[in-house]
């Protein structure tokens, strides 16, 4: 008979190769060629879709399932530490909506409503969604625009427009412009806002799987450059004050990594503690933040260049913070409510989390 933890080991295993085999398919994707000539699928000038490559979407109607929502949740922590861009997040984020139309999980991707102190609301959409035909196969796709209180509603690729939004970390972004008689419902809001609550509470725990790989990322910029850089003879590694930032950015990362594998093993909202999506997001930018400062202190003046690769990480880090809820937003939410409810009780289910026996993914060192 299988032991619990002869059980907790393979899963361990199934988790970590679906994260290696998720690197090495946004890495290909990463290095192949802007005119195609890399992976060829569907005709001359056609890269692969890595999200097609690992089977993703079809891991997005079973996320009911551990098994199938951990592996697609693991691609985002696969984002992170590559760098690369694709629109996995608006199609998880559209996910329960299409599920309620009884559309494929492909079908449309999610906009993410943004609001500016100057221009007010501003829809966006992160990822290639904008390639031009042929590029990746990612031509034409549909726009799925939630209006709370209204419904949602998927909108054609020819009835909007995409500005691209300059930002760094190598992360594609869009605003959305269209026409408000364009938008016709097509998920009610009575279903809508049962797939709104799901749709958020992947989203921002997607969010903070990616920012979990991109700190991950800068982290062993840092370690590797404390092995190499000599100081007075010797590593700088083996500096107190070196080791000691390194170890703090170790434990922010683990103590992520912690409560995205709580928040992962979840079955649905209604198993999470109130409001713990936000948890989750804040706490992933404030930790990101502060394992890429710690970062760019070990590496010092390199760090600061331009051809240097931490600066994508911390930008990265940064602009997935600002989507979703920012981690000093979410922060004084959860607190103005906490305060609000003056219940002991209420604290206590929001900072409570199962345990679980193994981690969701092995830390990198």
């Amino acid at each position: 008979m299988t032991g619990g933890g002869d059980v907790g080991d393979l899963q361990e295993q199934a988790d970590q190769e679906f994260l290696d085999a998720a690197c090495l398919a946004l890495r290909a994707q990463a290095d192949a060629s802007p005119d195609g000539a890399g992976v060829v699928d569907g005709g001359p000038g056609t890269r692969n879709d890595p999200l097609r490559e690992l089977g993703w979407f079809d891991l997005l109607p079973e996320l009911d399932d551990r098994d199938a929502r951990v592996a697609a949740l693991t691609l985002f922590r696969a984002q992170g530490r590559e760098l690369a861009g694709t629109r996995a997040l608006g199609a998880l984020l559209a996910q329960p909506f299409l599920a309620a139309a009884g559309l494929p999980p492909d079908a449309a991707v999610a906009t993410i409503s943004r609001t500016s102190a100057r221009r007010g609301e501003r829809l966006m959409v992160v990822g290639d969604v904008a390639d031009p035909a042929g590029a990746i196969g990612m031509a034409g796709t549909a726009l799925l625009i939630d209006r709370p209180g209204h419904g949602a509603a998927v909108v054609p690729a020819d009835e909007v427009e995409l500005w691209p939004v300059a930002v760094s970390g190598r992360l594609e972004l869009h605003e959305v412009i269209h026409g408000p008689a364009h938008w016709v419902p097509t998920v009610d809001e009575e279903h809508a806002a049962v797939a709104r609550a799901r749709a958020r509470f992947l989203g921002r725990l997607a969010a903070a799987l990616e920012i979990l790989g991109a700190a991950e990322g800068a982290l062993a910029l840092a370690v590797a450059y404390a092995r190499t850089r000599e100081q007075f003879g010797r590593p700088i590694g083996t500096f107190q004050a070196v080791r000691h930032l390194l170890a703090w950015a170790q434990t922010d990362c683990v103590a992520l990594e912690k409560v995205t594998t709580a928040a992962a093993a979840l079955d649905g909202v209604e198993a999470a503690p109130p409001r713990h999506d936000e948890v989750v997001k804040a706490l992933a930018g404030r930790n990101g933040r502060r394992v890429c400062e710690r970062a760019l202190q070990v590496l010092g003046g390199i760090g600061f260049t331009s051809e240097h690769t931490h600066h994508h990480f911390h930008s990265r880090v940064l602009a997935l913070d600002a989507l979703l809820g920012t981690s000093a937003e979410l922060t004084h939410g959860l607190g103005a409510w906490l305060r609000e409810a003056d219940d002991d009780t209420t604290a206590a289910a929001l900072w409570t989390a199962p345990r679980l026996p193994q981690p969701l993914l092995p830390s990198t060192s």
